[in-house]
């Protein structure tokens, strides 16, 4: 079996603040915090998309896109040990075997990030009596707004009859996606999308 390499690069232009959290608290008062990585060059922390998350988002669309047969019958997949449909072979299968494509995390564009950090509160909503739930106040880390943009890479070698099909389904997956994080259903986290298609070397 022939590999050809994938590299895509993609570019997330928020539209509103994002939260995208560590899932452990942190050091102070706040519930949520963001997810950071850090810099040891300017020794300090910025935030970060985590691989994972895109993967997952990804994942989840991809999926359903399979099961819509988008893609032809062929691709829904088998769930047994060889199977090659495109949900194993970008994602990888239950167990240890693991996808051919790599996420990376998607890092800031702005150099000064850290300035668009800021803290929002919220109230949990009883849905039955319409007020505001007891001991419900939560505070919640988020970062950017309009116009700031997180970019990472998806790369790795896939088999080559399957090349292109593997990039036009990255490609439709992310036109799925118009939001992540923590409050989409708020209006946190929504997005534009631009996925390049880079050259690779062989």
């Amino acid at each position: 079996m022939s590999l050809a390499k994938v590299c895509l690069t993609y570019r997330l232009e928020f539209i509103t603040p994002v939260h995208v959290g560590a899932g452990t608290g942190g050091r102070g008062f706040l519930d949520k915090y963001l997810y950071r990585e850090r810099d040891y060059n300017r020794e300090k922390d910025y935030p970060v998309i985590p691989g994972s998350t895109i993967k997952g988002r990804l994942r989840a669309a991809i999926t359903a896109l399979v099961q819509a047969r988008v893609y032809g019958p062929e691709e829904v997949c088998r769930e047994t040990g060889d199977c090659s449909c495109l949900v194993c072979l970008i994602f990888g299968q239950k167990g240890n075997r693991r996808g051919h494509l790599y996420f990376e995390d998607a890092r800031p564009g702005d150099s000064e990030i850290e300035r668009l950090v800021s803290v929002r509160s919220g109230i949990a909503i009883d849905r039955y009596r319409r007020v505001a739930r007891d001991n419900a106040l939560y505070t919640v880390e988020t970062v950017g707004g309009r116009n700031v943009v997180f970019q990472g890479q998806i790369w790795g070698w896939v088999p080559e009859e399957k090349q292109q099909k593997i990039v036009a389904a990255l490609k439709d997956a992310f036109a799925f996606n118009y939001a992540l994080g923590f409050g989409k259903s708020r209006g946190l986290g929504w997005f534009r999308v631009q996925v390049v298609e880079e050259e690779c070397e062989k």
